[in-house]
């Protein structure tokens, strides 16, 4: 670049003097310039960047090359084929760097060759735009080369993906002898028990000559180094959480957040001794030989499926705490809370204890018939299992009072008590399918639901302790400490406040997203792989969800889970943070109400996108309507539009007591149609936001909650007017619905022929109790004006 702006310039000076001087030599001298171009085109054409850019691209389609023979090699191997996966992704991503580099060096020359044909001497340039088109044409090869490679190495990963699909459907949909029939029991029986001893024998030869003694002490040694880390960390971890004990008490730290940090504590210290069981692994083997049927692999099977267990049986002991109710996290009785303990750690045992067995018949090259039956024998226990202890939760009793009081943390189980039916079915599928022959099937469906539920409980755990980060603005004026960090950063209580919901709700949403990709995601999961995580959804995208649901049902699923997220918005906002705000009742109404008619809004436009409809194209049709809006749904549009009106300048909130015309009562609800009116009659009335617009409302309470009550009084003439004004001002003053501000007062407005007009003039505290109110005074005032001889006026007698 630098070379071909020295010839421009060159050019326009050696063009300029031309015509300056008129000589001919200008004419000569001008095409020097051309030449000089010329030969810097020629010697920067094949620069430094662009081999080092050929070379890439000899690389990427040899690498796809190589990728594709793979592929085509390792069709039959589940594992191999996740690894030229990663390989094709790398390739995919070098694929589009070129053609983005590419693109962007298109673009450069378009502008250089327009900037060529706007220049003052076309004559001048020729050379140079004839260089410049070249380049674009290369480039323009290049393009279409990348674009090649990125089809070409998309191809290869769509067939890996469809092969693995495969594989794991054939997986899990192999048939086997069904326990319920006499093939199952003649191979086991018959062929494969009295292959044991014999195989048994080989083994240990095997492992002779191996030199397998060496690997079974470090086994050995790890299982006891992993023992003493284990209950020093257990040991650690009762004493830190005696400490914390004691510091809550002292600090005087509510219990649910003591019992979520105390969870907290004793969960870090189960999880501690994994990473440290992990590296004691790589010290004892550096060279782990992980393939299937190894003995490093039986090994590494056992290592995980101890830790699996140990951090499952953990995590359950600490939602339930069936030894300390005081932190336990779920409202459950003892027994209850027995119950899923021991349960989950029994289905967690013997799950895994099935994985390494089976691990090691294939080691140990026995016949599948004895990896198939411990799988069944596993399963149809852990279907018992669950069942038995399903039914004994269903039938038992909620914490009475004492136990309630003994578990001040604990939160409701609704939520969990609405996954029974999903257990239940799961149970009875896996059971069933054990029964049939599809052992792989059952036991996917037992480790998935194993996995879930201890990812639940985990999730549980953690949603629990991020609540604790949220506090209110009266805990911070009680926190010493938080007092303190407001008065630091001149920070308001009430804006702490807020910060913390903040995070808090922001933590929620990513813990249950990330709880939900857990679950659903890691297909491989309740097989034991080691690092499932890395084959989330089986290549699944988009698209291929579109192909398998189709354009419709991926709508549906867009649109239910758009509302999904525009309920828990609004509910957090209504629960969580409006209530710490400083708006009233009517103004955080309006607030949910917009925003949930906002993710409305925008949840039907994306569902509208998943069937292919454009957003611009609904003005297209708005304006269609528009003519049929204007005669037959203008009143429907007109109470819209005023619903919108009334959410946003809020000249009528819910809570205020209305009169519309001639109706009075409290609004009750806000909606975009019309507005719900609780008369006092214990009736619901139906207004049209059209109403609220257009016509004279009386709001009684828009301004100031407080409403005057006033009660006229015509005395006779003869009435000692200080005993009449004590007897009025004291009765209103000690009425509990009469508020003491401003000060009730008893005027005399006239003297009349017919007596003293008197008005009572108090601000009430309760505006519904107006006319009860009323009819409390006036009884006292009348008894209290018989015991003192006061009568009341009226026309004089004939």
């Amino acid at each position: 670049m630098a070379g071909r702006r020295f010839a421009r310039l060159f050019s326009w000076f050696v063009a300029d003097f031309s015509r300056r001087t008129g000589r001919r030599f200008g004419d000569i001298c001008s095409g020097l310039p051309v030449l000089l171009a010329t030969v810097l085109l020629l010697a920067l054409a094949l620069p430094a960047s662009a081999r080092a850019d050929d070379a890439r691209r000899a690389a990427l389609s040899t690498g796809i090359a190589t990728a594709r023979a793979e592929a085509d090699r390792l069709q039959g191997d589940f594992k191999g084929l996740l690894g030229v996966r990663e390989r094709v992704e790398t390739l995919i991503t070098e694929a589009k760097a070129l053609r983005r580099e590419a693109e962007a060096a298109r673009t450069r020359l378009q502008a250089q060759l327009a900037e060529i044909g706007r220049a003052a001497v076309p004559e001048a340039a020729g050379a140079e735009k004839r260089a410049a088109e070249a380049d674009l044409a290369q480039v323009e090869a290049r393009l279409r080369q990348d674009g090649q490679a990125l089809r070409a190495a998309e191809d290869v990963l769509n067939r890996v993906t469809e092969a693995r699909r495969s594989l794991f459907a054939q997986r899990l949909l192999a048939p086997s002898p069904s326990p319920l029939g006499p093939a199952f029991w003649s191979e086991l029986l018959d062929r494969a028990v009295p292959q044991i001893g014999e195989r048994m024998a080989a083994l240990g030869a095997k492992g002779a000559a191996n030199d397998w003694d060496e690997d079974l002490l470090g086994l050995i040694v790890f299982l006891v180094a992993s023992a003493l880390i284990y209950w020093a960390c257990r040991a650690i971890g009762r004493r830190l959480t005696r400490r914390w004990r004691r510091f809550a008490g002292r600090a005087g730290i509510g219990p649910r957040r003591a019992a979520a940090v105390h969870t907290l504590i004793a969960l870090g210290i189960m999880v501690a001794p994994v990473p440290v069981a992990v590296a004691l692994v790589i010290l004892l083997d550096d060279e782990l030989d992980l393939s299937s049927g190894s003995i490093d692999s039986v090994l590494v099977r056992l290592v995980a499926a101890i830790a699996g267990v140990l951090l499952g049986t953990g995590i359950l002991q600490a939602l339930v705490a069936p030894r300390d109710p005081s932190v336990r996290l779920l409202a459950v009785g003892d027994s209850a809370a027995r119950t899923v303990q021991r349960t989950g750690a029994a289905m967690l045992l013997i799950y895994a204890a099935s994985l390494v067995v089976v691990e090691f018949t294939v080691m140990a090259q026995l016949r599948a018939a004895i990896g198939e039956a411990v799988t069944s024998l596993a399963v149809l226990a852990c279907c018992v299992l669950l069942s038995l202890a399903l039914a004994r939760l269903a039938h038992a009793e909620p914490p009475d009072a004492d136990e309630a009081a003994a578990m001040p943390a604990a939160s409701p189980v609704g939520f969990l008590g609405a996954l029974a039916p999903l257990a239940w079915v799961v149970t009875a599928a896996a059971f069933a399918c054990t029964l049939l022959g599809l052992t792989a099937l059952g036991s996917f469906l037992i480790g998935r639901l194993l996995v879930t539920g201890v990812l639940v409980a985990f999730g549980w755990i953690v949603l629990i302790g991020v609540d604790t980060l949220s506090v209110g603005a009266e805990d911070v004026a009680r926190s010493p400490r938080l007092s303190r960090l407001c008065r630091t950063f001149s920070l308001r209580p009430e804006l702490l406040a807020l910060a913390s919901i903040v995070v808090s709700g922001l933590l929620h949403a990513l813990v249950v997203g990330a709880m939900v990709f857990v679950v659903v995601g890691p297909w491989s999961l309740a097989h034991g792989d080691l690092n499932p995580f890395q084959d989330a959804f089986l290549g699944t995208t988009v698209a291929d969800l579109r192909g398998w649901i189709g354009a419709a049902g991926l709508a549906l699923f867009v649109f239910g889970l758009g509302l999904l997220a525009t309920r828990l918005a609004t509910g957090w906002l209504d629960r969580r943070f409006l209530p710490q705000t400083r708006l009233d009742a009517g103004a955080r109404y309006s607030v949910i109400t917009v925003v949930g008619y906002g993710g409305l809004a925008v949840t039907l436009v994306a569902a509208l996108g998943q069937l292919g409809v454009n957003p611009q194209s609904l003005t297209v049709i708005a304006g269609a309507l528009s003519v049929g809006i204007g005669f037959g749904l203008q009143s429907i549009v007109s109470n819209f539009v005023s619903g919108l009106i009334v959410l946003a300048e809020r000249p009528v909130r819910v809570g205020d007591l209305v009169t519309v015309k001639g109706e009075e009562g409290r609004v009750k609800k806000i909606s975009v149609r019309s507005t719900l009116i609780a008369t006092g009659d214990r009736t619901d009335l139906v207004v049209p936001n059209t109403d609220l617009i257009t016509s004279i409302v009386r709001n009684k309470t828009l301004t100031d909650d407080t409403q005057r009550l006033r009660v006229p009084l015509l005395l006779d003439r003869d009435t000692d007017i200080e005993v009449l004004n004590e007897i009025l001002v004291k009765v209103m003053e000690r009425h509990p619905n009469v508020a003491p501000t401003p000060a009730p007062s008893a005027l005399l407005m006239r003297i009349g022929e017919n007596g003293l007009e008197y008005e009572v003039r108090c601000f009430l505290v309760d505006l519904a109790a107006g006319d009860t109110t009323r009819s409390e005074l006036n009884t006292i005032w009348l008894t209290l004006f018989r015991r003192a001889g006061i009568t009341l006026g009226g026309p004089p007698r004939a």
